[in-house]
């Protein structure tokens, strides 16, 4: 699978990264080639609800955080929609690394130098760009082309602020030479762990929201759309059982020890040393390497006889507030989401695609690995996008105190949210 090794990075701790990089105000800006001025107001004349009143002649400047293989699409896609307009679309890729990687965004933004359209953004940050108010909202997406979970992820207070392009989470990854056939309940799960071993990114809060939710934790409390940070569910008593299966992996069943981190949990897998493993996408390619017959599906159902809750990462693309041309950075945005892109983008790196209707495209079901991340999206829940996830991925190191037993399930849990409470007052002032 030739999804990038890099798509990691996405989901592991950006949001921290990102976020604070935007709250402070910092990070450096390497991608600063992407050209010319925007201005700092819409067009009045815009209406922002069609394209009717795209003007022609102009240049939208359009920044990708893609790798090259989509890169060649985006661009091919550009010259299309520009040749439709009588416009042009200059296309740059993201060169920012490091806490600027994607706050860079904001900064160009904020100079008033920044593009009309970004693509490949992670939608962990669009709260920070929200905040901010830096992100115009997504006046041409339809919350009814995509599955609620992918919907409900650039959601921000009642609108829609991306548009998605690609969507992954985690799902169980599992050696087809041992087994054939992949666990779908908690009782077989157990016994194809015991006999053939399992092993995951346990110290990580992405992956272990896997446990948490399903079990019956949440993030942040959803009213209609609208995450309340003050409303945290990671001590309620799902959570609570959640961490308590996490310990019992290692103190119970002993299919890991505290040790075992996301790089330790990656070897074990692929040197065949584990049957089983939690990852996502990003981890394909290097097993299959590995020699491993790698085989997908849904992680099975949890000991409460739910399924397991996986994080949705989004990649969207999004648009300036500050773009001089709203109706037609919408359009152009939604030009390269739309059915035919994303399929383009499935067919150049198997970026899994956002968009409902593709979901049993033959590209996409022919493809056994792609289908069984796919299938795992009915059950995953979207990543809170609203900048204090951040101070949750801030307070998440309290979990190894869980599952080496210093603190107990309740004991810890308690304490994470307590962790969470007073990041979340560090950072709003």
């Amino acid at each position: 699978m030739g999804v990038k090794k890099s798509m990691k990075l996405l989901t592991l701790g950006i949001v921290s990264v990102a976020g604070l990089g935007v709250l402070a105000g910092c990070g450096a800006s390497t991608g600063s080639s992407n050209g010319t001025s925007n201005g700092s107001s819409n067009n009045s004349n815009q209406t922002a609800t069609g394209t009717s009143d795209i003007p022609q002649g102009i240049t939208l400047h359009v920044l990708s955080y893609w790798q090259p293989q989509e890169m060649t699409v985006i661009k091919q896609l550009a010259a299309q929609w520009g040749k439709e307009h009588g416009d042009t679309v200059v296309v740059q890729q993201n060169t920012a690394t490091g806490n600027a990687k994607f706050s860079n965004w904001a900064q160009m933004v904020r100079a008033g130098t920044g593009p009309d359209v970004a693509i490949a953004m992670p939608s962990d940050n669009l709260g920070v760009f929200y905040q901010e108010g830096l992100l115009a909202p997504a006046t041409l997406m339809n919350p009814s082309d995509y599955p609620a979970s992918v919907a409900e992820g650039v959601k921000i207070a009642g609108k829609y602020y991306a548009y998605p392009v690609a969507a992954q989470s985690v799902a169980l990854m599992y050696n087809k030479k041992e087994i054939p056939t992949p666990p779908k309940t908690w009782n077989d799960f157990v016994q194809d762990a015991n006999k053939y071993g399992f092993a995951m990114a346990q110290e990580q809060f992405y992956y272990d929201y896997v446990f948490i939710g399903g079990m019956g934790g949440y993030i942040f409390k959803d009213n209609n759309g609208t995450l309340d940070p003050n409303d945290i569910g990671l001590d309620n008593q799902g959570a609570i059982a959640g961490f308590s299966l996490l310990h019992d992996m290692d103190a119970k069943y002993h299919w890991m020890n505290p040790s075992v981190n996301q790089s330790i949990a990656t070897s074990r897998f692929d040197s065949g040393k584990v049957g089983m493993f939690i990852s996502g996408p990003w981890d394909v390619a290097a097993a299959q390497k590995a020699g491993i017959d790698v085989g997908v599906a849904p992680i099975p159902t949890l000991p409460n006889g739910k399924p397991g809750t996986p994080l949705i990462s989004n990649l969207t693309a999004i648009v300036s507030a500050k773009t001089k041309y709203m109706d037609a950075a919408q359009s152009l945005a939604q030009y390269l989401t739309n059915a035919s892109a994303e399929l383009q983008y499935f067919k150049a790196d198997t970026d899994l695609p956002a968009l409902t209707s593709l979901q049993t495209n033959s590209a996409i079901t022919s493809d056994p690995i792609a289908k069984g991340f796919v299938d795992q999206l009915n059950t995953a829940v979207p990543s809170p996008n609203i900048a204090q996830m951040n101070a949750v991925y801030s307070a998440q190191d309290i979990i190894l105190s869980i599952i080496n037993g210093k603190l107990s399930p309740e004991a810890g849990a308690k304490q994470f949210v307590q962790n969470i409470k007073s990041a979340i007052s560090v950072m709003e002032g």
